[in-house]
Formats: C-alpha cells, sequence, structure tokens
C-alpha cells in the first residue's frame, strides 16, 4: 500500500496536530504551513528568498552554475567540475527543521546535506521517483553514505514540491507535500552540524526556493506517533534503528 495513501490514513485516524492543524482562511492565497511530525518550529534561525539579484554574502558559492532567477535559485552540475554542484550558508544550531520548495528541471537528483565543519554528516536526496535520507561521514574521496530509509514519489513532473527535513539528536524525519515519509536513527550521527549545503547533480537544472532554516524542539507526542507512523507503513523498526 503506497506511503501517501498510509499518512493520509493515519492523520484522520490518529493524532491532533493542534496548532499545525488549524484551517486557514479561504480568502489568504498563502498555502498552509507545511506540518512538522518529530518536532516544533521554533525561532526561525534564518531564511533565504532570492529576492536579490546579487549573490548573498551569507551563502558560500562552490561547484557548479548558480543562478539567481526571480525568486528561485537555479543549479546545474558543470562537467568540467567532475563534482556535484554545491552551495551552503552556515546554520547556528544543530537541531533543527530545513524546509525548501524544489523543481527538478532536468536534473538526475538533488536535495541538500547538514554538515560539520571540514566533515559530511547527513543527507536528504530527492530523485524523479523517490527520495532518501543518509547518514555520512569523512570527505573528498574517503566520505561514506549510508541510506537510511527511502521513499517513491514522482517529483519530476514539473511542479514545485516542499520538502521538510527535521534533524534532532540522533533521528532524522522528511517529508514532501505532507504525504510522502522517510525516517530513522542513527546512534552514530554526528551531533556537530552547522552549515546546509544545497545541492544538485546530472542533467540540467535544479531548482530552489523558499528556504528556512527552524530551531528544532522536540515534539513530546513523537515516542507515539512514530510507533503508528512504523507501523501504518509496516516498516520494520529495528531496520531503521529503532530497538
Amino acid at each position: 500500500m503506497r506511503t501517501t495513501f498510509l499518512l493520509a490514513l493515519f492523520l484522520v485516524t490518529s493524532f491532533s496536530l493542534q496548532a499545525q492543524d488549524k484551517k486557514t482562511d479561504p480568502k489568504k492565497k498563502a498555502p498552509p504551513e507545511p506540518k512538522t511530525w518529530m518536532t516544533k518550529k521554533g525561532e526561525l534561525l534564518w531564511e533565504e528568498k532570492w529576492d536579490e539579484s546579487e549573490w548573498p554574502k551569507t551563502w558560500y558559492k562552490g561547484k557548479g552554475n548558480w543562478q539567481i532567477d526571480n525568486g528561485q535559485l537555479k543549479a546545474a552540475e558543470l562537467p568540467a567540475d567532475a563534482h556535484h554542484a554545491y552551495s551552503s550558508r552556515d546554520v547556528s544550531d544543530a537541531n533543527v527543521v530545513i524546509q525548501f520548495s524544489f523543481k527538478l528541471d532536468g536534473c538526475k537528483w538533488l536535495g541538500g546535506f547538514f554538515d560539520g565543519k571540514g566533515k559530511h554528516i547527513s543527507a536528504m536526496q530527492i530523485l524523479p521517483d523517490g527520495f532518501n535520507i543518509k547518514k555520512m561521514s569523512g570527505i573528498g574521496p574517503t566520505s561514506k553514505s549510508t541510506e537510511l530509509d527511502n521513499a517513491k514519489g514522482k517529483y519530476a513532473d514539473g511542479a514545485w514540491h516542499t520538502v521538510v527535513w527535521e534533524i534532532y539528536d540522533k533521528e532524522m524525519v522528511a517529508t514532501i507535500d505532507d504525504k510522502d515519509m522517510v525516517l530513522a536513527k542513527a546512534d552514530d550521527l554526528d551531533p556537530e552540524r552547522s552549515h546546509l549545503e544545497l545541492n544538485t547533480g546530472g542533467g540540467q537544472w535544479g531548482l530552489f526556493k523558499d528556504v528556512k532554516v527552524f530551531k528544532a524542539e522536540l515534539d513530546d507526542k513523537w515516542p507515539q506517533k512514530r510507533a503508528a507512523i512504523l507501523g501504518a507503513m509496516k516498516k520494520k523498526a529495528d531496520k531503521l534503528g529503532y530497538k
């Protein structure tokens, strides 16, 4: 049974998400804020709307072709680099909610790393037919990655989608469009996380907009919610690091 249906069933039959489920004013054009599951959004640490033509001083531009275009950030890998395209910005807290909208416009994948100084730690990768979360270690040719969970989806449809990636202590939860979900715990996930990297690889453009990073506050209902989600998805807890 598809993840989308299971999460919809879970929403109907399980927990009230309190303030996150308040009805929106139908007169307002802005869509409701995406939900969180493991955490609650605390202080907004920073957001980037890409509404200026100049490259922001707060962002480090690494490899690839990066362009600001009318409120969106476009990125493409350059073959000469022999490396995926990436750009990063510092984050002042290790436990965060990372949220952004994206569009696959010819690239083979896009996503982000939430890393430490001089080392990879965690990754969230979106492909045309699904997405995943990984733990990572090292950097450059010596770096290693281990996929923790994955889910199917359709993201190369020419539409904008929104991802919410929650990282708290040793756990990660990521959802796309409030319906497709991945989650896992890694006891050896490095706690020294200090910057967000946006990245994309292969093919043509990957597009980003409305990037937000919030300080994460653990939801005290998360253990019950997690158990219900794992049961609905029929995912084995031990394979996801829950023992």
